[in-house]
């Protein structure tokens, strides 16, 4: 009897689970890019310097926030993310994508512009003035498991951002339902100091709680990947 009850009732929080959505703020697009054989990030800050001014009315008359991701920890970069957030614009997104185009930014690299129009959440944000034109930044890409949603996941998401509270450390998340995939999602840390991995190895990653909110990550959604990245801000 114990048994059926308790299985009724996971079905039953299951349930309610999936009618949990997230407050979905924003929009953001995550262009992968590749420069071309003999090109160099000399030539992309060239491109984008020369052109700056159109993307910048662009963006400012479209309210389009532009960043690009560059591998970190890579001396020989050939690989790079143009990342757009915009709000649920994808007609001023287009016409950025389109301006870059016309430029010919096919001269210096070769980029999939597939719109897909992530919705995003920031689950936790930093008001910090940080005079470093880069940012560390951390990209997963998850899905969640069978049974599992937004809804089972936000309960691991607040202890773990409440548990995070403690530790002196600068630092910012957002969301994104990944467009792309099925029940899938993007996580993207933040972190505004150098030092960030030493802070967290020291505070948080061997302590109990970590460990536990780590398996509750694991219950709910499988990471695919995780890459760690220098954020410039364009525009």
């Amino acid at each position: 009897m114990l048994s059926a009850c308790s299985k009724n009732e996971s079905n039953d929080e299951i349930k309610l689970s999936s009618l949990v959505k997230a407050d979905f703020s924003y929009t953001q697009d995550l262009f992968d890019c590749t420069l071309n054989e003999n090109e160099s990030l000399i030539a992309l800050e060239s491109f984008f310097s020369k052109n700056i001014e159109e993307y910048k009315n662009i963006a400012e008359l479209e309210n389009l926030n532009i960043s690009i991701f560059f591998p970190e920890n890579n001396t020989n970069i050939t690989t790079f993310i143009i990342s757009i957030i915009s709000n649920n614009n994808p007609l001023g997104l287009k016409k950025f994508i389109d301006a870059v185009k016309s430029d010919d930014i096919t001269e210096v690299a070769s980029c999939s512009f597939a719109i897909f129009q992530h919705k995003g959440i920031k689950l936790k944000e930093e008001l910090i003035n940080n005079n470093n034109p880069f940012i560390n930044a951390e990209i997963l890409r998850c899905k969640y498991n069978d049974t599992y949603n937004f809804g089972t996941f936000q309960i691991s998401i607040n202890r773990f951002i409440n548990n995070l509270r403690t530790i002196d450390l600068p630092y910012s998340i957002s969301y994104l339902k990944d467009n792309s995939k099925n029940d899938s999602f993007i996580w993207i840390n933040y972190f505004y100091t150098e030092d960030y991995e030493d802070i967290l190895l020291k505070n948080w990653a061997n302590k109990e709680d970590s460990a536990e909110i780590q398996n509750e990550f694991s219950t709910n959604a499988t990471c695919i990947d995780s890459k760690k990245y220098k954020s410039y801000k364009l525009i």
